[in-house]
């Protein structure tokens, strides 16, 4: 009988080395790379709350918490009663929740953790680039421009919702995820038919390519049936319908900044007409028609309106990582304890910038009326029910402050707002001929307005009004021979 030749245990090949088996709990360099671009964003979402429409976000989290989802407008005297379609309920109650539990500073961490989860997400989607050179200018480009674009807004919602929807398209998330993905993003935000655009796009480019498109089919499918069950929520269809209804106001909708053309004369929308330059040269390189029709139609929503071009900057990058794939020999994907221990340092980075940031107070209300505002609390003002006029953003404010008892003249809820009164407010803003009709036709005895602006002086010049108060940013005027409720010589203006 053949002998059976000894196996030596120590030597054996089924056996893993000790300093290979050690060397898989280290980090690759490209993953610290991501995580510092993570911390980056981290930092941007850390930011002191002053975005106005958070404010009213905020305040409707608040009210919903309280009393339940309104269906009509609560905040205002010119809208009262105004069907109102709380499109971002659920983002609203994630606000309201997190400042109930956690205070302000929660929700400065919790914008935070949305916003790392953008940057972290985005250098997972440049992975097709394979080199750390064409990851790195990529995701660098996504970034800076989220620096000015990514508020503490439902909106962060939509757009983790957008890196969602193209990591499943890229094969890195199971398409069955968009069910619950979509069914979240219809609850949050109003831009999810952006998704399925998205998708369509990607579909027939693949066609286009001469490819099945199959996963981007099946992606497709999976994203249509979560938004069909996004139906499903205390408001029923309407958020189905609601961006439809939007775009039929979209004569209102170019009253307001974000929904004009960017002017491209700040820094965050330059290196958005950089990026879109690169992803043509990338496009030119590795040419596709899978990345050619996002690149053209998101690119031409941005030029449309400045808000799109948060959305935008996200869809460009799968195209862009592909386009520039290989771009230098470099990386970064092997696994080392010096990767460990810069890991290690991030990690450290992230906690001093949490322990900075969150040392500052809260909100930054630097560009609004609070001493304004103030000065008429204490006096008492309002108290006869006096109305208040003050532009859109300052109602954001006011709401944020007295919930439904702020009782504003317009805030920045143009999709609800009749659009007389919108008209009113540009009227105002430019200081228009018939600013004294307007301020009568909504019976408003007081105004809180910026000190340099043409409404201030008309008010200084006109014998039916005059200024109250002054300091170095605000004025507040009143009706001359009103009552404002107040005491002694403020009982009446």
């Amino acid at each position: 009988m053949a002998s059976v030749p000894s196996v030596d245990v120590e030597t054996s090949s089924n056996q893993v080395d000790p300093e290979v088996s050690a060397s898989r709990w280290w980090p690759t360099g490209a993953f610290v790379i991501g995580a510092a671009f993570a911390v980056a964003g981290f930092w941007i979402g850390l930011g002191r709350l002053s975005d106005n429409s958070f404010f009213t976000h905020l305040a409707t989290g608040r009210l919903i918490l309280d009393h339940g989802i309104p269906r009509t407008d609560p905040y205002s005297f010119t809208a009262n009663g105004e069907p109102w379609v709380v499109q971002s309920w659920l983002a609203s109650v994630v606000f309201a929740w997190t400042d109930s539990w956690f205070g302000a500073q929660g929700l400065r961490v919790l914008a935070g953790a949305l916003t790392a989860g953008l940057a972290a997400m985005t250098w997972r989607l440049t992975r097709p680039a394979h080199t750390i050179v064409g990851r790195i200018l990529i995701a660098a480009a996504v970034v800076g421009i989220g620096g000015s674009t990514w508020a503490p807004r439902p909106l962060l919602f939509g757009l983790l919702c957008v890196t969602l929807t193209l990591l499943a398209a890229e094969k890195g998330l199971d398409p069955r995820w968009l069910v619950p993905v979509f069914w979240l993003w219809v609850n949050c935000h109003g831009s999810f038919p952006l998704g399925l655009v998205l998708l369509g796009c990607l579909w027939v480019g693949r066609r286009a390519d001469g490819d099945s498109g199959t996963l981007e089919w099946r992606c497709l499918k999976w994203a249509a049936l979560g938004t069909a069950l996004g139906a499903v929520n205390p408001l029923g269809p309407a958020l189905l319908t609601f961006p439809i209804r939007l775009l039929g106001r979209f004569d209102v909708l170019r009253q307001v900044v974000e929904w004009q053309s960017p002017s491209f004369s700040l820094g965050w929308t330059r290196l958005f007409l950089l990026e879109v330059a690169v992803a043509v040269v990338a496009l030119v390189r590795r040419p596709s028609y899978r990345s050619a029709l996002p690149l053209v139609v998101f690119v031409i929503a941005a030029l449309l309106g400045a808000r799109n071009i948060a959305v935008a900057s996200l869809i460009l990058v799968p195209g862009l990582a592909r386009g520039l794939a290989d771009i230098g020999s470099v990386r970064a994907t092997k696994r080392s304890p010096a990767a460990g221990i810069a890991l290690a340092g991030i990690v450290l980075a992230a906690a001093v910038i949490a322990q900075s940031a969150l040392s500052q107070p809260a909100y930054d209300l630097a560009t609004y009326p609070v001493e304004a505002v103030a000065w008429i609390n204490a006096n008492h003002l309002r108290q006869s029910g006096t109305h208040l006029v003050t532009s859109d953003s300052n109602g954001n404010y006011l709401e944020l402050l007295s919930g439904i008892h702020a009782d504003v003249f317009i805030d920045d809820r143009v999709d609800m707002f009749p659009k007389s009164v919108v008209a009113d407010l540009v009227t105002l803003i430019h200081g228009g001929l018939d600013w004294r009709d307007v301020l009568d036709r909504n019976g408003s005895d007081l105004v809180v307005w910026g000190r340099a602006k043409p409404l201030t002086a008309l008010m200084a010049e006109s014998p039916d009004w005059r200024i109250l108060y002054q300091d170095a940013d605000w004025s507040i005027g009143c009706r001359r021979g009103a009552e404002l409720g107040g005491t002694g010589n403020l009982s009446r203006c």
